[in-house]
């Protein structure tokens, strides 16, 4: 192994693609979680191959022995990594190369084998067809430099240049119509596979004989893989449906029984079904059981996608390969955290490499102490971990996290899409180290909001949707909409005292003076005094607009109309 003062013949950074399409076609959470464990997986090939080899140490991301291989189902590896070595330029780039060819054939023969096993190669089609797809549409891009060409402390801005330009310049092959994909209607179809098919109108699909090409035949097919099976460590394994995750709190061991007796496990399940599995078999008809089913929140899921801030910056402060390899354990360590903590939420983490993080989670759930939690305190928490693990250590860089709420039913591909949009259009916007979150109702209509982690906000409005969900305080109906109707009278308000004033002139009917929805207001009342006096005059009003789509994100979740 290299040790740091070996002398460097040459540097290298190696990026595969296209994740972010290859995810975009994903219609069950198996399809999306294998979209995304198929490259990470991908790039822990390449770098098991070349870990081996004495002449080369990695410098990002960090790989350790004990790492490899991942026998998990959850990817580690970025679609990137930047190595040194001691070996020339030629030396390198063959290696390389020869590492990366190996890996594309390791998952040829994957995919073959289940094709044999499982499907057939359409009439003229063969191994070779499947072959050459992946070939031209798996991006395998590398640069090998002389350590001449290249100052020491510029290594990693240098390569990630080249590496950004090539992704920037990707090309590829796409199907001709009468033989593209069922599913992705990009890449040539090439294998005929039964697939479970809803069509437009009816209520329960079918299995049907579909055309698809590799990559969405291994996404729909990889559970019945052994090679798959064998490498997440578990044979009986099964992603769970958007349901499955999003009602976690009803799902108990006796309402699972209910419905997975009526339903196959390609056939994902209906909410009425849970309706009726949790009256039937576990509560009863009675008016605490319908309050409970009404909340909004079992039918809707997040998907959670992070992105650490500044990490160029915190780069060009680190002057040696020791220091950038202990910061690269940073974000290692900050992932394994990361799926801790999301796992102890009911969630599950389709990715975790440094300080990307892509996972699916409910929108809030109730402990097992009684407590609801909510995926803007999953946010917070992730958000702490980063800054104990990478923050404390490297300062200037935070993390950013951008959020999607949707109804069960929302396609996954748009989901994932306005996921992607939250945290690079908006929390990243700005000064950074934010949390936006999008919810797009079954309806069609959006509320949209965004926090400052380090904002007192971001607790306060933690708290008081907690409150909400667990009925310590309820907001009156007409709450919300009498707001509204006032929120340019309120951006004018000088003070706190004549804001308490506002609040007790307009919300003083005999209905007010109920326990509950009088502690709802006073929580209201007090959230906007932090928050609206803490705001520059000039932008109050949207600063109001912001605390009212918050409102309705909490009166929603709630189940109130």
């Amino acid at each position: 192994m290299i040790e740091n003062n070996t002398k460097i013949e040459s540097y290298a950074g190696f990026t595969i693609g296209p994740i972010y399409e290859v995810l975009s076609s994903a219609r069950k959470t198996r399809e999306l979680w294998f979209a995304s464990y198929f490259f990470s997986w991908f790039m822990e090939e390449i770098i098991k191959k070349l870990f081996c080899n004495e002449n080369i140490r990695f410098i990002t991301p960090y790989v350790s022995g004990t790492d490899i291989p991942n026998i998990s189902s959850i990817g580690k590896y970025h679609d990137r990594f930047i190595l040194r070595s001691c070996l020339d330029r030629e030396e390198l780039f063959e290696d390389i190369q020869k590492a990366s060819d190996e890996t594309l054939d390791y998952f040829i023969e994957l995919i073959d084998s289940l094709v044999n096993s499982k499907a057939q190669y359409i009439n003229g089609s063969s191994k070779k067809s499947a072959e050459d797809i992946l070939k031209d549409y798996i991006q395998r891009n590398f640069v090998v430099l002389n350590s001449t060409a290249v100052e020491e402390s510029k290594v990693v801005e240098t390569i990630n240049r080249y590496l950004d330009s090539m992704e920037e310049n990707r090309y590829f092959k796409t199907g001709i119509n009468e033989k593209t994909c069922f599913v992705c209607k990009t890449l040539p179809a090439v294998i005929n596979a039964e697939i479970y098919v809803k069509e437009p109108g009816r209520a329960r699909g079918e299995s049907k004989s579909k055309e698809l090409c590799p990559l969405c035949f291994i996404k729909y097919y990889c559970l019945m893989s052994d090679e798959v099976k064998k490498k997440i460590g578990n044979e009986n394994f099964k992603y769970p449906s958007v349901l499955k995750i999003s009602a976690v709190e009803l799902l108990t061991e006796d309402v699972e029984k209910e419905i997975s007796a009526s339903n196959s496990y390609e056939e994902d399940f209906d909410f009425k079904e849970i309706e009726q599995a949790v009256r039937s078999k576990c509560y009863g008809n009675n008016k605490e059981v319908n309050s409970l089913l009404k909340k909004s929140y079992f039918k809707y899921f997040a998907i959670i996608q992070s992105d650490g801030d500044n990490l160029g910056k915190v780069l060009d402060r680190l002057d040696n390969f020791k220091k950038i390899e202990e910061f690269s354990k940073s974000l290692f360590d900050f992932a394994e955290e990361a799926r801790k903590i999301i796992e102890k939420y009911k969630g599950y983490t389709i990715y975790a490499g440094g300080d990307d993080i892509l996972a699916l989670a409910p929108v809030a759930f109730k402990n097992s102490n009684g407590k609801v939690e909510t995926v803007i305190d999953l946010a917070i928490k992730l958000s702490k971990a980063y800054r104990e693990f990478v923050g404390e250590k490297y300062s200037g860089t935070t993390l950013s996290i951008g959020v999607n709420v949707a109804y069960y039913k929302f396609p996954l591909s748009i989901a994932l899409k306005n996921a992607r949009s939250q945290l690079f259009n908006k929390a990243k916007s700005g000064d950074k180290n934010s949390l936006a979150v999008l919810l797009t109702k079954h309806s069609g209509h959006q509320i949209e909001f965004k926090f400052k982690f380090d904002s007192k906000e971001i607790d306060l409005f933690s708290k008081l949707l907690s409150g909400t969900l667990v009925e310590e305080f309820e907001f009156p109906n007409s709450m919300h909409h009498n707001l509204s109707r006032f929120k340019k009278l309120i951006t004018y308000i000088p003070d706190k005292n004549r804001l308490e004033a506002f609040f007790e002139n307009n919300f003083n009917e005999p209905v007010h003076r109920n326990s509950k929805y009088s502690q709802g207001i006073k929580e209201v009342e007090n959230y906007f005094k932090e928050v609206m006096f803490s705001s520059v005059p000039d932008k109050r009003l949207g600063c109001v607009e912001d605390i009212l789509s918050k409102l309705a994100f909490i009166k929603f979740l709630r189940g109130k109309k």
